[in-house]
């Protein structure tokens, strides 16, 4: 189980909709739209009048994605980056794009196309996380904090939400305000965003090259630390709205 699935990444959803100020009849853009959960809540909240499309640069997400969203017809996706986008200047109402930007090496010119296919007073609504604060406690630290230097090469940008106000505002936004979207698991139920991410956590170390023995060490002490009442995980996203001016 994923974010998309659990209470986070649907509390997530349910915070980016608002902040969007969506209306019936929208065109909106999902940048990075992964397995289409955030396209599908879109174009239920547009409805038959608006259309909503999903770009990603996975071909295997958005067949995942098309499934997904079978049921419905104001959805398209297609496979692009966010950092030459294919349509026409002016085309969208409002973009959103979820954990995306900190994954891209030029973020200034990513904004700038979203600038650029977004109408002036569109809005568009982002989530990046401050990595440095994302953190997993109950295990033995030294081996904690191995996995935790291993995973921050998973990401080019750690704090890019501190940043994201002067890249908006240099790139044609106003109206910038960011909001923490941070939380709390101190269990490690099924349902919780920490049992999903302690198994991406352990592969993403497995695959960079950390001995495994180490990774089940760490992910056993996850779990004892769980079953003896001592475990958290704090994770600190943002959202960050700007309007095109």
């Amino acid at each position: 189980m994923g974010i998309e699935h659990n209470r986070e990444g649907v509390g997530r959803r349910k915070v980016m909709i608002e902040s969007l100020a969506v209306e019936s009849g929208q065109i909106i853009l999902d940048l990075g739209c992964g397995g289409g959960y955030q396209v599908r809540d879109l174009a239920l909240a547009v409805g038959s009048e608006g259309r909503v499309t999903g770009a990603d640069p996975s071909s295997d997400q958005l067949d995942a994605a098309r499934e997904y969203c079978s049921d419905l017809d104001n959805i398209e996706f297609v496979e692009e980056s966010g950092t030459d986008l294919s349509f026409s200047d002016d085309t969208f109402d409002s973009v959103t794009s979820t954990n995306v930007l900190e994954y891209i090496n030029d973020v200034d010119s990513t904004i700038s196309e979203i600038r650029r296919v977004l109408r002036k007073g569109g809005r568009y609504c982002t989530t990046s996380v401050l990595w440095d604060h994302v953190r997993f406690h109950g295990p033995e630290p030294v081996l904690n904090n191995k996995i935790h230097k291993v995973f921050r090469e998973h990401c080019i940008h750690q704090m890019l939400p501190l940043e994201l106000p002067r890249k908006l505002q240099e790139n044609g936004f106003s109206g910038i305000s960011s909001m923490s979207l941070s939380f709390l698991n101190q269990t490690m139920h099924n349902n919780a965003f920490a049992k999903w991410f302690s198994i991406l956590m352990a592969k993403f170390a497995t695959s960079e090259g950390m001995p495994g023995d180490d990774v089940a060490e760490w992910q056993k002490q996850l779990e004892e630390a769980d079953r003896e009442g001592r475990f958290g995980f704090v994770s600190f996203p943002v959202l960050t709205t700007g309007v095109a001016v």
